[in-house]
């Protein structure tokens, strides 16, 4: 398939893929990771998808298991250069050349509503609720002499 020096990184990378992100000792790659790594090394495309990565690695790997071994994962690659018409040293390259998993974690969108402080309104504006409003019993409550608009009691005129 490749040269020895280029079948090791690759192995390699394969090893880093297939390890990323599980606690446990690693003993192959699952769909997940395979799906990460095409994501990672820039082989999606037009020609192969997402969806082709699931059924590339659901067709080898063996009935009732998880993950593939290291020849498997050479004839996953051998089918992926074939779904994108383009050669298995190719596809390898494309692989060694990104090297391995990459973490880039969530990043949230902006959001007018809660990122612009200018647009807060009320509540929000005024720091917040509280749950310290002083002392308040249900005479005041029930309270129904006059008030202003913001609810202060007007004092009666004598």
């Amino acid at each position: 398939m490749a040269s020895s020096n280029s079948a090791q990184s690759l192995q390699d990378i394969f090893l880093a893929f297939a390890g990323f992100g599980s606690r446990e000792a690693v003993g192959g790659m699952e769909g997940r990771a395979f799906s990460k790594l095409c994501k990672d090394t820039g082989l999606f495309c037009k020609k192969f998808t997402p969806t082709d990565a699931d059924l590339i690695f659901s067709s080898l790997k063996p009935r009732g298991g998880k993950r593939i071994g290291f020849e498997a994962f050479e004839a996953a690659l051998e089918k992926v250069a074939a779904k994108k018409g383009q050669t298995v040293a190719e596809v390898s390259a494309a692989i060694v050349k990104a090297g391995g998993p990459k973490s880039t974690g969530t990043k949230a969108e902006y959001n007018r509503f809660f990122d612009d402080k200018s647009s807060w309104t009320s509540t929000a504006k005024n720091g917040g609720p509280t749950n310290v409003d002083g002392a308040k019993n249900l005479n005041e409550l029930c309270d129904r002499s006059p008030a202003d608009r913001r609810g202060s009691k007007i004092a009666a005129k004598h």
